[in-house]
């Protein structure tokens, strides 16, 4: 499968004329016993797991720990952090304008070893100390749920529990749901779970962060690129039905289950619930793209426009610029995650841009959606405030104070199902965008542990 939708060299050698402008405007964007990996890793599904119900767990021993190898304590992650903006584009004038931290040499040294996701997500995640081995309160996993025993997919997650959850009854056990948006991968929430995790200190709840097909370190199935983009409905279901592969497989009690999606993941979160309303109680929505179209529309470039009606993918950049990929990342990665030096240590930043730089490089597959859902500047073709009568479902509509998406959609679709009986709140938080898990870490979490907080009080 080619990795861009494109007629000829030409197109080509455009996109990486314009690669960091590309890149930069239109992204918003335990242990193992048997790895499950995408072709862009270096382990495979085993036949017995293509045939099992149950989620596989992967092999520690089959990934080198020593972080200190691969992560250079001289990389530089500058301070330079900014709210995201919409994907429209920038004037040519401005497209080497961006601030690349990263040097030359480091972004060869992770060219080297961008294909081996498993090991950067297993590094990444043992910063948090619930992982490999468990703290006092938690342990944790990272898991391979297979989702469909014909062709092997599976969805990748990590599971923080309660060293006593399964000795608990069945009616005393809670499930909290973390689903990233577009480009995105689990780990972008790994400080926010330990945080809520560390803060919640609570014997009743697990905490689960899934990639979705086609992201992260879930397999990465070839993307249809032949169904046409009016018939956008099935690409929907695709992803659809992968959720409600892995709900199933995973026979969450629906009264006791609270979803927290973010942007792309609470667009496929709505089309889950109106298709199968019976998998989660509740859903928080952070952010959610899709939902109505703003009044006013950002100006578009002629030629970003044409770029993403071919379904041009903005990270086919990270994987045309071969030893540079790292390098053009390093521009996004030190924009959204340097807000907080005690969020984020010098380590911490290093890691999660080489798993950024890992996902953003891995083989093209669920990325290929964008263009399926919304137009250039993330404005939806098929809103969903107008396609919503069979949601039925608890809400919270979260919003930045300095969001991008259309608020006005957002609270117009609280209103309408609190009309219907639902419980549906509308928020916004001060100092944030588009990625309010990032941009107040400190709010967002508190606001997740209270809204766990309620979720026992109100569904018993």
């Amino acid at each position: 499968m080619s990795l861009l939708r494109l007629s000829n060299t030409n197109n080509t050698k455009l996109l990486i004329s314009k690669s960091s402008t590309i890149f930069h405007s239109h992204l918003h964007t335990s242990r193992y016993s048997n790895t499950s990996t995408s072709s862009s890793s270096s382990s495979s599904v085993s036949a017995s797991s293509r045939n099992s119900n149950a989620a596989t767990v992967v092999d520690a021993s089959t990934i080198n720990t020593d972080i200190s190898q691969d992560i250079p304590s001289k990389v530089k992650i500058t301070n330079n952090y900014r709210t995201s903006t919409p994907p429209s584009g920038v004037p040519l004038s401005k497209i080497f304008s961006n601030n690349f931290p990263l040097s030359f040499k480091e972004s060869y040294n992770h060219y080297k070893i961008r294909n081996d996701l498993a090991k950067i997500q297993y590094d990444l995640l043992s910063t948090l100390d619930f992982f490999p081995e468990p703290s006092e309160f938690y342990k944790s996993e990272i898991k391979n749920t297979i989702i469909n025993e014909k062709t092997g997919d599976y969805i990748n997650e990590f599971n923080i529990e309660p060293l006593n959850f399964q000795n608990l009854k069945k009616d005393d056990k809670y499930y909290l749901i973390f689903i990233h948006g577009y480009g995105a991968g689990q780990c972008f929430f790994y400080k926010n779970l330990e945080k809520i995790a560390n803060l919640k200190k609570n014997k009743n709840w697990k905490i689960i962060s899934i990639d979705l097909l086609g992201y992260g370190n879930s397999s990465r199935p070839n993307f249809p690129h032949d169904i046409p983009f009016e018939n956008y409905e099935k690409i929907e279901d695709l992803f659809v039905e992968s959720l409600k592969s892995w709900f199933t497989k995973n026979n969450l009690p629906a009264n006791k289950t609270l979803v927290v999606s973010h942007s792309m993941g609470s667009y496929l979160s709505i089309l889950l619930n109106m298709k199968y309303p019976n998998f989660f109680k509740k859903l928080i929505m952070v952010s959610p793209g899709g939902i109505s179209i703003p009044k006013r529309k950002p100006k578009i470039p002629l030629w970003f426009e044409k770029l993403w009606n071919l379904n041009v993918s903005p990270f086919s950049l990270v994987r045309n610029s071969g030893p540079l990929g790292s390098y053009f990342v390093s521009g996004w990665t030190s924009r959204r995650f340097s807000k907080n030096k005690e969020i984020f240590s010098k380590l911490d930043q290093s890691l999660l841009h080489l798993y950024t730089y890992s996902i953003f490089n891995a083989k093209g597959s669920g990325e290929y959606m964008l263009n399926y859902f919304l137009a250039p500047g993330g404005i939806p073709k098929y809103p969903l405030i107008d396609r919503m009568s069979d949601f039925k479902c608890d809400t919270l509509w979260c919003y930045g104070s300095n969001d991008w998406m259309d608020k006005k959609g957002g609270l117009k679709c609280s209103n309408n199902l609190k009309s219907k009986g639902f419980i549906s709140d509308y928020i916004e938080i001060e100092d944030s965008g588009h990625h309010i898990y990032l941009d107040n870490f400190n709010k967002f979490n508190e606001l997740i542990v209270s809204e766990m907080n309620r979720f026992e009080t109100t569904y018993k």
